[in-house]
């Protein structure tokens, strides 16, 4: 028997799976555990259509909640990742730990971090995405990840199921979002790179709006744009391996606009092996202002994204008092600054 996923009239139990997939109870279990005895391919298909059809809960705190008490979940929320990337770079965990502190100043909890891809699970999804568990969801970049109509399906699915939801570094129909404006920071340091007197200035970074803006600012300053000198990387190491790529094929370039600190570390180093001077002979500017960003040698230009006031922002969106959910699809723009240092300070 199917369950309102507010106001339940009975717990589904693992029993009902069974019958309704056609397999013993253990089978069941076997597939929400993942083990111990392996299930053919054909029969986990038929456990998980029957979680997803009648929404069954494997959580066994939730089965403790009454079906009207929900006091527990007010003060949770959950978060869900792209990726387990995130927790491994500075600029993601920087957001992630901004979160926290916010939430915990509101009297808030943060009751899991996921990553999107561990939802396709119908019974995890049914576990955690529940209102008698969290009471806001933070979708965090997720743009990145959604590729399939079963990916933008799940979204919907966790956006109608959890009470109030916020994106973050992205945007859904219908839903706040936080974020920076990626490709006016790609602007404002093509735009300083061209200042400074640059004229081949190629592009290395996340393929995103970031690079619309550096598109922008070559056309303001009548430079056509070069394909061949935009290129894509998301962190160091592929930093590193795109800007030697770019540099073998490409002489000339006397600027680089790069689309996170994170990937200047690669492009630094690759120009430093090279004996290119930085920034006489190719000056570099970023996006993102991680706290690294000062102490590298030469101290880097970088867009400063304020990812303490993004998390602020977050929480005060995901709490507040909404109570038309179709009409709190609000979207607030977090401001950046240009931070001019030494690896764009063109001396005369």
């Amino acid at each position: 028997m199917a369950t309102d996923d507010k106001h339940p009239q009975r717990l589904v139990t693992q029993e009902d799976v069974a019958r309704r997939a056609g397999v013993s109870r253990s089978i069941v279990s076997y597939v929400i555990n993942n083990g111990p005895r392996s299930v053919s391919e054909e029969t986990q298909a038929r456990v998980l259509e029957a979680i997803r059809e009648l929404g069954y809960r494997p959580n066994k705190h939730a089965q403790l909640l009454s079906a009207t008490d929900n006091s527990i979940a007010h003060k949770y929320i959950g978060i869900v990742i792209a990726g387990d990337y995130m927790f491994k770079r500075p600029y993601y965990g920087s957001i992630l730990a901004s979160i926290h502190e916010h939430a915990h100043v509101k009297d808030y909890h943060i009751r899991f971090i996921r990553v999107f891809d561990d939802f396709s699970n119908p019974a995890l999804f049914n576990e955690l995405i529940h209102p008698d568990e969290i009471n806001g969801a933070i979708l965090l970049g997720l743009d990145q990840v959604i590729r399939t109509a079963e990916d933008r399906t799940l979204v919907e699915q966790i956006v109608q199921r959890v009470e109030n939801v916020v994106t973050v570094e992205w945007e859904w129909d219908g839903v706040p979002s936080v974020q920076f404006d990626r490709q006016d920071a790609g602007y404002q340091i093509t735009k300083h790179l061209a200042d400074v007197g640059k004229r081949r200035i190629a592009y290395i970074g996340p393929e995103d709006d970031r690079l619309l803006g550096y598109r922008q600012a070559l056309w303001e300053r009548k430079i056509t744009p070069d394909d061949r000198l935009a290129m894509f990387a998301v962190d160091t190491p592929s930093g590193y391996d795109i800007c030697e790529k770019l540099l073998t094929g490409n002489a000339g370039i006397d600027g680089i606009c790069i689309g996170t600190d994170e990937v200047a570390i690669g492009v630094l180093k690759s120009l430093y092996q090279r004996g290119l001077h930085v920034p006489r002979d190719v000056a570099v500017a970023s996006i993102d202002n991680l706290n690294f960003a000062e102490f590298l040698i030469p101290s880097l230009t970088s867009i400063d994204v304020p990812r303490y006031e993004l998390g602020n922002h977050v929480i005060d969106a995901l709490i507040g008092d909404r109570t038309e959910k179709n009409l709190s699809a609000f979207s607030i723009m977090i401001r950046t600054q240009l931070i001019v240092r030494e690896s764009s300070m063109i001396q005369d």
